[in-house]
């Protein structure tokens, strides 16, 4: 965003009673910019985040802290916000939340930020020593089966019966390979394991809809301990566990915060 632009979007906000998300992205525009530190186009970013805030009227309600804090996350990650890569979606959650003023509780929208699978892969890559991480999706009547000696080490076989992508899938492989060589990082997860990864106080999650992209995303997750990683890999995993997994939120830029979803909410889900 060129300075006159982002000296106008301050005096608009400054000038306004009631000034907009959008505007108030427009002002965090110089904070946006340090966050990436030149690794995307600051403008094309906020042009991304701004565009996502356009489609959902559930945005444009959700409280300033958290959509800022959303949106700078994706920042911090060097993340482009959006469908277009899967890397990094700004989601609307309705929230309920102690009104100090009535003692009582109200529900307000708020943004959670869900890092896409291709997102945490994106970040892997990052630490210049993967080569190649892949996910399988193991699925019913496929042969699969693992063991470890003192031989081979840790090994599996995998056998998928046909390509039909409508079998129901029973378990998920994550693998990764250095660039330095040796044998290959990987981890396997029976879906009982993976289901229990999902976040229970949500009516709606991005695995509705998206049920196996979270399933890679979650083996990727179980491994990460094991990989060389870039400090925003490391990041990525801690939020997209307690935001994912433990139900909670971007409080500003100042970390995380429970979240309670009111149980009837109507959140967009992705992936």
């Amino acid at each position: 965003m060129t300075d006159l632009a982002q000296t106008i979007a301050a005096k608009a906000v400054e000038q306004s009673n009631n000034p907009t998300v959008m505007d108030l992205v427009r002002k965090q525009s110089p904070q946006i910019a340090m966050q990436l530190g030149g690794a995307l186009n600051s403008d094309a970013f906020v042009r991304a985040a701004l565009s996502e805030i356009r489609k959902s009227d559930k945005l444009q309600q959700a409280t300033p802290e958290s959509l800022l804090g959303a949106i700078m996350q994706g920042a911090q990650l060097k993340l482009e916000i959006g469908s277009a890569l899967g890397h990094f979606y700004l989601t609307p959650r309705l929230v309920s939340f102690k009104n100090p003023e009535t003692n009582g509780w109200d529900k307000r929208w708020e943004c959670v930020p869900i890092i896409g699978y291709q997102g945490l892969i994106e970040l892997a890559y990052r630490s210049g020593q993967i080569s190649k991480i892949e996910t399988i999706v193991v699925r019913d009547g496929d042969h699969f089966k693992h063991w470890a000696d003192s031989r081979g080490g840790s090994q599996y076989e995998w056998r998928p019966a046909d390509y039909d992508e409508e079998r129901p899938w029973t378990g998920i492989i994550a693998s990764a390979s250095r660039t330095a060589g040796g044998d290959p990082i990987w981890v396997y997860m029976p879906k009982e394991k993976v289901l229990k990864r999902r976040p229970e106080k949500w009516a709606r999650t991005p695995w509705d809809g998206h049920e196996e992209e979270m399933a890679r995303k979650t083996a990727v997750r179980e491994f990460a301990p094991y990989l060389p990683k870039s400090t925003e890999f490391a990041q990525a995993v801690q939020i997209s566990r307690e935001v994912e997994e433990n139900g909670a939120r971007v409080n500003s830029i100042a970390g995380v915060a429970d979240l309670v979803v009111v149980p009837d909410a109507e959140g967009d889900a992705d992936a």
